[in-house]
């Protein structure tokens, strides 16, 4: 952590921390020659602040903004001698430097505030000022026990995240309309390993299937199962047939570096089916639930689950952005 910013000696704590903060990413991002050979830099250009779900929500821009203001004034008035000592006998920040860098990465962050579109650059020098911005704002949170300034660095804390994922998004939105494909080799091996396993499930129809054809008419009543019966005759065979069909496209096309729209839909539909049928095997039965301990016999199936997910959420939030 250094008064210089994302830079610095801090930049490299910041870059580390971060990593591990992300940590719902199922597969590291190890494969740095494949992007190398593909032309890829570590941030996608032309990110917006409206790419994560909950910035939407949020209106990131203006908050962002309004908590930048709030911290400015609030260095403008008294504040204790702050110091910090970073974890295993690190680097130790007095007063002055903390400020500094406080005032920099605020500075930062303003600049932001200018425009909604952040070019690359932009985005890794946000993610940067935003994690900084949060772990001084817990240091003087901590120093005057300020409930709104702690709230504040948890925001930051929050945004410097999603910063971070944006930087790491693994389809791109390309000016033509198509997306570029940032998958790692890892991430690459395991979703063909488990559309592997689809692939033989919807080969012989297994039972645990059954999430994807629920009851046309419901199961409550009787009269409703046997509609519901009647129905799934009437159409199973052909659903059976698109999902096998959607299936081997997508592993026709799984090592593709840029897809269409189209394509990534299918790719998100196959995800989620896939997500489903894990999901129902792993007795997942709500999003928050917590993943298993790593020693367990599960954990390996959960991680792929995981994974899923974060690309179904990924595919939906780039499909977005050609509406």
């Amino acid at each position: 952590m250094t008064a210089e910013g994302p830079d610095g000696a801090w930049g490299d704590n910041v870059q580390d921390d971060a990593e591990a903060a992300s940590g719902n990413d199922a597969v590291e991002h190890d494969d740095a020659a494949d992007d190398a050979a593909d032309g890829l830099s570590g941030v996608a250009p032309g990110t917006t602040l409206a790419w994560s779900g909950w910035a939407i929500d949020e209106q990131l821009p203006d908050r962002l903004c309004a908590v930048t203001r709030s911290l400015a004034h609030r260095l403008t008035q008294e504040l204790p001698e702050l110091a910090h000592q970073n974890p295993e006998g690190g680097q130790h920040f007095n007063h002055q430097q903390l400020m500094a860098a406080m005032e920099h990465a605020l500075g930062t962050l303003a600049e932001v505030c200018d425009g909604r579109t952040l070019a690359g650059e932009d985005l890794g020098a946000a993610f940067g000022a935003a994690h900084d911005g949060a772990v001084i704002a817990a240091i003087v949170a901590a120093t005057t026990d300020e409930s709104a300034v702690a709230q504040q660095g948890r925001w930051l804390q929050r945004t410097s995240e999603e910063f971070h994922h944006a930087m790491w998004r693994r389809f791109v939105p390309m000016d033509d309309g198509r997306f570029r494909v940032r998958l790692r080799r890892g991430e690459r091996v395991l979703v063909a390993r488990v559309l592997a396993e689809q692939q033989q499930r919807l080969a012989e129809d297994t039972p645990d299937l059954a999430p994807l054809f629920p009851p046309g008419y419901g199961d409550v009543d009787p009269d409703a199962a046997i509609r519901s019966a009647e129905f799934a005759s009437l159409t199973r065979d052909d659903l059976m047939m698109g999902r096998r069909n959607a299936l081997q496209s997508m592993q026709a096309s799984l090592g593709e570096r840029i897809i269409d729209a189209d394509t990534l839909a299918a790719w998100m539909r196959t995800f989620n089916d896939v997500r489903l049928v894990m999901g129902t095997n792993l007795e997942i039965d709500h999003d928050e639930q917590p993943p298993p301990v790593p020693w367990d016999p599960t954990f390996p199936a959960w991680r792929s689950y995981s994974l899923l997910g974060n690309l179904v959420h990924e595919a939906v939030m780039a499909l977005r952005t050609q509406l």
